[in-house]
């Protein structure tokens, strides 16, 4: 199941045939190298490496030696990103080392999951971070801590703080999946996918598409 890594660029309008307007996401998506195969033999299963973001001359210059000379190796030009995408065996031959992937690996009406880093809200509370009420504010009891979190505690028995409880924290930045959206259109001349709905990250931030498991 081969994908492809994009970056956001942001969301606007569709119109569909039949007039109805749908909030849709712009995913930009320069072609993708293929960097490298991992076999059944060799490492236990198959899978394509993809990189994307070709570096420039700048950015060479202050990329490690290490990542640098996995492309030297190989002959290619270096990137910024490396992604596995487990693929079968047949796909692994049909796609060599030094090849690329574009938005032609979609077309309109495709079902795709798209996975991305969502947004950082830096330390968040309970009332940001988890939607909690608090106490009210003619409460006698809560004085001025009226965001405050309040007791976690159980007593004597068991005597701590339960696992996986609700508690301020750093909220964001975490890894998120949003299954089964609609490609609505195709821009291949710009490298553009355009999908419905809304997907984790902010602008310019990485996202990787795949077809839908559902």
């Amino acid at each position: 199941m081969k994908g492809l890594i994009g970056k956001k660029i942001g969301m606007t309008t569709v119109f569909s045939e039949d007039g109805n307007a749908h909030a849709a996401t712009v995913i930009e998506v320069s072609p993708n190298l293929v960097f490298g195969h991992r076999t059944q033999e060799r490492d236990g299963y198959t899978a394509l490496q993809i990189a994307h973001g070709e570096l420039s001359e700048k950015q060479v210059k202050k990329a490690t030696k290490p990542k640098l000379g996995e492309f030297k190796k190989k002959n290619l030009k270096p990137h910024k990103e490396i992604v596995e995408f487990r693929v079968d065996g047949k796909e692994l031959a049909a796609h060599a080392v030094g090849s690329t992937l574009t938005v032609d690996l979609f077309k309109k009406g495709d079902k795709v999951d798209v996975s991305g880093t969502t947004r950082g809200f830096g330390f968040a509370g309970v009332f940001k971070r988890h939607h909690m009420k608090g106490a009210a504010r003619d409460s006698s009891t809560a004085h001025e801590l009226h965001r405050h979190i309040g007791a976690v505690g159980q007593r004597k028995t068991p005597g701590r703080v339960f696992l996986n409880k609700r508690l301020p924290g750093q909220m964001g930045v975490d890894e998120r999946t949003i299954q089964n959206l609609a490609v609505l259109e195709i821009h291949a001349d710009n490298n553009l996918i355009v999908v419905k709905g809304a997907i984790p990250g902010h602008r310019k931030g990485l996202v990787t598409i795949y077809p839908t498991v559902k």
